[in-house]
């Protein structure tokens, strides 16, 4: 569709898209959903919440807006190394 609009060479490649899909800018912090730490740590989303409910050392939810809860990736990330 796009390519009838423009010329080829003012198109994203892939690649770039790809890059920046998952990067953030610095300084920007980066969120993750319960199902994506549950995957991460091969345990059930309800095992996510109730650790953080009982363990004040587990990284704890974050809400950003109305049903818009997530955890911090920098607090995943600090007790995956406190854990190892």
């Amino acid at each position: 569709m796009f390519s009838t609009l423009l010329p080829a060479a003012l198109l994203p490649s892939p690649l770039t898209l790809a890059a920046f899909a998952n990067s953030a800018p610095p300084g920007s912090e980066r969120f993750i959903t319960d199902l994506q730490l549950a995957e991460r740590w091969h345990v059930h989303p309800s095992t996510i919440w109730r650790n953080a409910k009982k363990s004040p050392q587990h990284p704890q939810p974050i809400k950003l807006a109305t049903r818009v809860t997530r955890f911090r990736l920098s607090d995943v990330e600090r007790f995956e190394r406190k854990d190892a």
